[in-house]
């Protein structure tokens, strides 16, 4: 299944590592590290922004998802990840002041892609790879981003694309599986599996991945999700808080054309779920009421 944002923490795991490090700090801002990127005339030229607000999505800035409509010619059509962020910055911030409050925007994910790249010389891809794929034996986890097929037994993905594509047959039900990767890059490209992602979030929690001061302000260093529909109420970095009825759960969601993926799990990492449908319309709807309603009560159900 392509996983949508969840690929989100995958991307603020490896930043945090090289926070680590040492080699990054989540109070060195944008303009530092990416000086080539600000321009008189962009988002870049404000108020910094630094790391922590990139991954927090207290940047501000415009999230370019909302850009690629005029744009689109195609479901195969390869998008360059200078494009987007250049989309992105194009626009004015939502808020002037970095760090006020929430608003998510796939834009913050794009840059910290090009300040991981900048920093370990080597593309997300690989650092994903040797970093996180590989220690944690995700053998059905891939980050694509030139090919449009997806490897192996898949669900194929369905979404209503009568917005770009009003004369396709059955443009309500139409089959999206080989729509570009390229388009969501580091904020949602992933391909993996539900076992793959429970198996993340398990060893992640359980700090194989994370010191644990730094996993401890993944978590709880977070911001209300003012404007965001329930069930989420925080966000830290890289990661939802969602308010279940049975305590808080920690995760992400994954909206992807013809894909919609939830994770949730305790703090502990002892009781997860991971649950995905193969539909989902291209732009967005919100959370689907009765798919989190049988979610959450899969997840309370849990054996105490």
């Amino acid at each position: 299944m392509r996983a949508g944002s969840i690929t989100k923490t995958f991307t603020a795991t490896v930043v945090l590592q090289l926070v680590a490090e040492r080699r990054l700090r989540l109070d060195d801002t944008v303009q530092t590290l990416l000086p080539d990127q600000v321009r008189a005339d962009n988002a870049l030229s404000g108020a910094p922004i630094t790391v922590r607000q990139l991954l927090q999505h207290t940047s501000g800035l415009y999230d370019y998802i909302d850009g690629l409509f005029p744009r689109f010619r195609r479901l195969d059509q390869y998008w360059p990840r200078d494009q987007l962020i250049g989309i992105g910055l194009a626009q004015p911030r939502y808020f002037p002041v970095p760090g006020t409050r929430f608003r998510y925007s796939n834009t913050n994910y794009l840059l910290l892609d090009l300040i991981v790249e900048r920093v370990t010389d080597r593309d997300l891809r690989t650092n994903l790879e040797r970093r996180v794929f590989a220690p944690l034996k995700l053998r059905d986890t891939a980050y694509p981003l030139a090919g449009t097929a997806i490897d192996g037994a898949h669900a194929h993905g369905y979404a209503d694309v009568s917005p770009l594509l009003p004369d396709a047959p059955d443009a309500t039900r139409f089959d999206v599986t080989a729509i570009s990767p390229s388009e969501a890059g580091a904020s949602g490209a992933l391909v993996t599996t539900a076992a793959d992602v429970a198996r993340f979030y398990r060893y992640l929690l359980h700090g194989r991945l994370l010191p644990p001061d730094l996993l401890r302000q993944m978590l709880s260093d977070t911001v209300p999700t003012t404007g965001s529909a329930p069930p989420a109420v925080g966000y830290g970095l890289g990661v939802y808080v969602y308010a279940t009825d049975c305590g808080l759960a920690y995760g992400h969601g994954g909206s992807a054309p013809g894909y919609l993926t939830f994770a949730l799990n305790s703090r502990d990492g002892r009781h997860q779920l991971v649950a995905h449908t193969n539909w989902n319309p291209l732009v967005d709807a919100g959370v689907d009421e009765d798919f989190w309603d049988a979610f959450q009560q899969g997840y309370c159900s849990r054996p105490r």
